[in-house]
């Protein structure tokens, strides 16, 4: 449960270790600790706070600072300002603005991560919201994972996000540092991509991890494409003086102009650029990183892109490049450096729509540079978590393929075999009825599970699961094939990640509020499917190590 009120000894450390003086819209303060614990009301009017140093602006953020009751505690990282005098600027009541304090932790530390809705191996915030996955990158021998961040409440406000920031060593325990990015004098950091410069060809270093994203002025909603880059193994970036290096939003007629992807092209020896720009995507080149020359547009998909090369069936002899926007559709083609050729019609990989309309996954990225070739994938999950101090999440990582099927070649996705990592309890049943099949799911307690099943199903019957008493899943026989079918199923706090015959189908289902205290089950028995086998893995916490 959260802090709704200060303790005694916070309310002490507020008043005498800090030496606040109140000034009715404004508050001025020492730093002598590690946070800015500020108090957030679900219902309170938004308010632009500022912070000042030395009457410089540092910080400017829009947050919902309660004036009576606290929904929830943010957190604002300060640690840079030790021993300076900050002010604290924001047009809200003087008591409100009192309830601000210092400390080195977090409002909220002892339960972060228990919380009662938080997902326990999918990866969310601290605090705040995530959208967008960036540049997800293996990089000096750990996963680097960045994503659109508004750590000041839970609505979205395009104008104020950051570049979140998270490092892991298996894809699987996540340790959440300080922003990459915050704001500048162009804009907010929209979305983009991660880059090694391993020959120096941009001049910031060799092997210096590069951001590309996209900048957004709030005030005009013009979209440029800028640099940063790190040569401090990714604890600090810089932004390089030339930004922006792309403007093209004269030429097109058009603000949307973002969400760069960018690799390296070895064939052609070239830097390539994926930009969404108005109706589809722009194919740049560059030799130095940055000056571009658009080469190409294809139209046809939404912002947000993706693009890398898979063997077709394993066979390395045989590649394909993949294209796809911010939804799940894609294409497969071929690529000559500058052009993408398409051999496919409009496909998607993944199913499954909130009540908005809006598709749960959306804006996946891969990882760029990992070490054994796979490629994987992250996304953002859009999914709410009621009634806690963050909202949204990402979807489990998942291993891409391609693979000829009776329909062509088509884009397979699955959990990456690290999940195995996360078995717990293990419970296994073979050659069971469906009967038999919930009497023993019905044992097992309801919480993260990894199911695996082997099946059957005749014709006109079919296939419905349940959790918690509500329908995840209802697929008739003509969904499945003639004879045996395997289906993988991840079960979090606020989410089911259904895949279907070595992801073939990949469905994303919000979990309903439970409706009974019931775990897994088939929710015919009649009409149900022949059960060759089932795995249910009772699955470990990401967060028992992370604090």
């Amino acid at each position: 449960m959260l802090n709704k009120t200060l303790l005694p000894g916070a309310i002490l450390l507020f008043c005498v270790c800090l030496s606040i003086a109140g000034h009715g819209q404004q508050v001025n303060m020492k730093i002598t600790r590690h946070y800015l614990n500020i108090p957030i009301g679900y219902q309170a009017k938004m308010r632009l706070m500022e912070l000042q140093v030395d009457g410089k602006m540092k910080r400017e953020f829009p947050v919902q600072l309660a004036e009576d009751s606290i929904g929830y505690w943010i957190y604002i990282d300060v640690s840079e300002f030790k021993g300076k005098k900050i002010t604290i600027f924001c047009p809200a009541g003087e008591n409100a603005l009192k309830r601000i304090y210092q400390d080195d932790r977090i409002n909220g530390a002892d339960s972060m991560y228990k919380e009662s809705n938080r997902p326990q191996f999918h990866f969310t915030v601290k605090r705040g919201w995530n959208n967008d996955v960036n540049g997800p990158i293996y990089y000096n021998g750990q996963y680097h994972l960045f994503w659109q961040s508004f750590p000041f409440g839970l609505l979205w406000n395009t104008g104020f996000m950051y570049w979140g920031h998270a490092v892991s060593k298996d894809m699987l325990h996540w340790q959440e540092l300080d922003p990459a990015l915050m704001l500048d004098s162009l804009g907010s950091p929209w979305s983009g991509t991660a880059v090694i410069d391993k020959n120096n060809d941009g001049g910031w270093g060799k092997d210096a991890l590069v951001l590309y994203y996209a900048c957004f002025d709030r005030v005009s909603s013009k979209q440029v494409q800028c640099i940063a880059y790190s040569t401090d193994n990714a604890k600090t970036f810089k932004r390089i003086t030339g930004n922006p290096v792309i403007d093209s939003n004269w030429e097109l007629g058009s603000n949307d102009t973002r969400d760069p992807k960018v690799f390296w092209y070895e064939p052609a020896r070239v830097w390539v650029m994926v930009l969404f720009e108005n109706d589809g995507m722009s194919f740049y080149n560059s030799t130095d990183m940055r000056h571009w020359k658009r080469e190409s547009h294809f139209k046809g998909l939404f912002e947000c892109p993706d693009f890398f090369e898979l063997p077709v069936d394993g066979n390395v002899a045989d590649k394909k490049w993949v294209l796809h926007g911010g939804s799940s559709e894609y294409f497969i083609g071929n690529f000559d450096g500058k052009t993408f050729m398409p051999v496919t019609e409009k496909l998607h990989y993944a199913e499954g729509q909130n009540d908005q309309g809006g598709d749960f996954l959306y804006a996946a990225q891969s990882f760029e540079n990992m070490p054994d070739n796979r490629r994987v994938q992250m996304a953002w999950g859009r999914i709410v978590h009621e009634g806690m101090p963050f909202t949204q999440m990402m979807l489990f990582p998942t291993e891409f393929s391609l693979k000829t099927t009776e329909h062509g070649i088509r884009l397979m996705t699955t959990p990456i075999r690290e999940i195995e990592n996360l078995h717990g309890t293990a419970h296994s049943w073979n050659a069971i009825t469906v009967r038999q099949a919930n009497e023993e799911l019905n044992k097992i307690k309801p919480g993260p599970l990894h199911v695996k099943l082997k099946f059957s199903i005749a014709e006109g019957n079919k296939l419905s699961l349940r959790y918690q008493g509500n329908e995840i899943l209802n697929l008739a026989s003509r969904e499945f094939r003639a004879g045996e079918n395997e289906m993988e199923i991840l079960i979090d706090k606020t989410v089911a990640e259904i895949f279907i015959n070595g992801g073939e189908r990949y469905m994303i289902r919000q979990l309903a509020h439970k409706t009974n205290d019931s775990s897994l089950e088939f929710d015919s028995e009649k009409y149900g499917p022949d059960l060759h086998s089932i795995q249910v893995y009772e699955m470990k916490s990401v967060w028992d190590n992370d604090k």
